[in-house]
């Protein structure tokens, strides 16, 4: 058992100074000090989700306070106008489709893009009843759209939370482009002329449409699909 030399306090055996005096502790007898080991860790560690979170809340809190303030100031100085339910409306987009992903476990990706897509179609409801309510761009247009483009995200955040292969995913990818292009044209067209007609949309459509044949016949051949991965994978 050793004891200071100072203060003649009893030290432990790995001690490297006096716990009471910080005398440095010499023994000639030992010649490896091993480290004492703290009874508590000296950093503590927040898991990665928990500080995501408290990032995510940080900036929801300084996201509230320019609100609040256009608020206040519009309802003090120009009742007359709502000018700022634009910028609320803005805010609350950009919370929904940036922060609060951060409140939501990796295993529940629909429910993300499920509240994206109502998000979305409120906060263009919220300029299709202040400015426009007497036309019907909202219904025909803006409400078939924003199902269709979420549809698509819903389809592939389905079919990508299990591991596919890169063949696979390109088929679903093009194909999820393909369905989507000639889905937004007929809705574009029949809301502006009433009637389908198709430009570019064609061209595109088509070029999707040959790459999918493409990656489905890669797909069942097998020398195909080793020299792709050789060229374009590794």
């Amino acid at each position: 058992m050793s004891y200071c030399v100072n203060c003649g306090v009893e030290l432990s055996a790995a001690a490297q100074s006096c716990p009471l005096c910080d005398t440095p502790v010499i023994n000639p007898n030992i010649y490896k000090i091993t480290t004492e080991e703290p009874s508590y860790p000296e950093r503590i560690e927040i898991p990665k989700s928990s500080r995501k979170r408290y990032i995510a809340t940080v900036i929801s809190l300084l996201m509230l306070l320019p609100n609040i303030v256009c608020i206040l100031t519009n309802l003090l100085l120009t009742p007359e106008t709502l000018w700022s339910v634009y910028v609320v409306s803005s805010s609350l987009m950009v919370w929904f489709l940036c922060l609060f992903p951060f409140y939501i476990k990796d295993k529940y990706k629909l429910l993300i893009v499920i509240v994206d897509a109502i998000a979305t179609a409120l906060y263009l409801f919220v300029f299709f009843y202040f400015n426009s309510p007497d036309t019907d761009w909202f219904w025909r247009l803006a409400i078939p759209l924003d199902v269709g483009v979420f549809l698509t995200i819903g389809f592939l955040t389905v079919f990508f939370s299990k591991k596919r292969t890169i063949i696979r995913s390109m088929i679903a990818i093009f194909s999820a482009i393909f369905i989507l292009n000639l889905f937004i044209c007929a809705v574009v067209n029949l809301f502006a002329y009433s009637v389908y007609v198709t430009y570019f949309t064609t061209i595109l459509a088509i070029s999707c449409l040959i790459l999918v044949v493409f990656f489905c016949i890669a797909d069942r051949k097998p020398k195909l699909r080793a020299w792709l991965s050789r060229k374009f994978f590794y």
